[in-house]
């Protein structure tokens, strides 16, 4: 009695095995359907509107698809002002042709980063009572700074007020230490043979050290 439990038991526990190892490649091969081929984007500028290519592929046909990205302060638009995406050559998706959809996407995200996008996808498998199915994959927007440090009107770069820049003292212009004066009236006269200037003694008014013929 023993050995026919055994037995039985030694049978039972191989057929469970074999079912179970038949069934793993079904489960391996079960179609995914539509995916990205890459989960990262082309980079773009900050504030910038920019057209970008989302390739896709599918190990199985698919039909009547079309794709709706949405972001993390990103905005979305898509050809043709439409809602959503469709494929370049069509709403279909072949196991053979990879294919891609394409957005406009426009960011805020100055200091440069990485954007997070969710792009989903609806469609079915072409079947005469084909249900349509969905699927979300995430994906990452490289985003770059529009204008780089030491740029226009950044630290170091051209304009008024800047340090080295025309208004510095030092550098020639109007009322600056060690620049000629024209016109101007300062203690002890004009400068000694400066443009414009009365040479010491010369015909004057009022000022010591001009020349008014009186002592």
């Amino acid at each position: 009695m023993s050995r026919r439990i055994g037995t039985t038991f030694a049978l039972a526990t191989a057929a469970a095995g074999l079912a179970t190892a038949a069934a793993a490649p079904a489960l391996a091969a079960a179609p995914r359907g539509p995916e990205p081929v890459s989960s990262w984007l082309k980079p773009i500028r900050a504030n910038v509107p920019t057209w970008v290519d989302i390739a896709w592929r599918t190990d199985r046909p698919v039909c009547d698809a079309q794709v709706q990205v949405r972001g993390e302060r990103v905005r979305v638009e898509y050809l043709g002002n439409r809602r959503a995406a469709g494929f370049l050559t069509g709403r279909g998706l072949s196991p053979r042709r990879p294919d891609v959809t394409r957005i406009r996407v426009t960011t805020d995200y100055v200091p440069g980063g990485a954007a997070k996008l969710w792009a989903t996808v609806s469609y079915n498998d072409c079947g005469l009572r084909a249900r349509t199915q969905t699927r979300t994959t995430a994906l990452t927007l490289p985003v770059v700074r529009s204008t780089p440090p030491g740029g226009q009107g950044g630290p170091g770069g051209p304009g008024t007020g800047h340090p080295g820049g025309p208004t510095n003292p030092g550098m020639p212009g109007h009322d600056q230490p060690g620049t000629p004066h024209q016109g101007g009236a300062h203690p002890g006269g004009s400068q000694p043979g400066g443009p414009g200037g009365q040479q010491p003694g010369g015909p004057g008014h009022g000022g010591p050290g001009q020349g008014s013929g009186h002592h």
